[in-house]
């Protein structure tokens, strides 16, 4: 059977994220993906009281709330690092674009800019798998050849998460 349009679109978003890393190079990209670790462990403990938040706010339910603010403190925390390392990279960019390293520096750009791509969006459906939301977007993310892959490459991560969240039944099969 073919990939659907959905995984197609994964595909996609995860080469974003590896053309992303070939454009910045590897100072850049660690950067990211250090804010993609940051992210998730912030996330995991802070999105709660963030979701209690906004659902006493808007009144929006439990489980849309509660992935959305994982979802946004994720990558607020990941683009703050970013910009850290962002920093470094233009006060390394003297050594960075001699000729030699500057290629080895765009190519593990890439490795790394792909790595992030499948950790960020395997724990984000990791956490929508225990929270699920909308029935149409639940049954792309069920019937996905991509997303299991995805979700046990960010498994790596889930020590980081709160007990709480790795103790909930996932509707993603083949998940814990």
């Amino acid at each position: 059977m073919p990939f659907s349009y959905f995984d197609l679109a994964l595909i996609l978003i995860i080469g974003g994220f590896g053309l992303f890393g070939l454009w910045f190079g590897l100072i850049h990209t660690i950067g990211s993906l250090v804010g993609t670790i940051a992210g998730v462990y912030l996330a995991g403990s802070y999105y709660e009281p963030v979701a209690t938040w906004l659902i006493d706010t808007t009144g929006w339910g439990e489980n849309f709330s509660k992935v959305l603010m994982f979802i946004i403190v994720f990558f607020v925390i990941n683009r703050l690092v970013g910009l850290i390392f962002w920093i470094v990279d233009k006060f390394l960019s003297f050594f960075t674009n001699l000729p030699f390293i500057h290629s080895i520096d765009r190519l593990l750009g890439l490795v790394f800019g792909l790595l992030e791509g499948a950790l960020g969006l395997g724990i984000i459906f990791y956490f929508i798998g225990k929270f699920p939301v909308g029935v149409m977007f639940m049954g792309w993310v069920t019937t996905s050849k991509v997303v299991p892959s995805l979700v046990k490459i960010a498994s790596i991560l889930w020590p980081l998460l709160p007990e709480a969240v790795k103790t909930l039944e996932s509707v993603i099969p083949g998940i814990k």
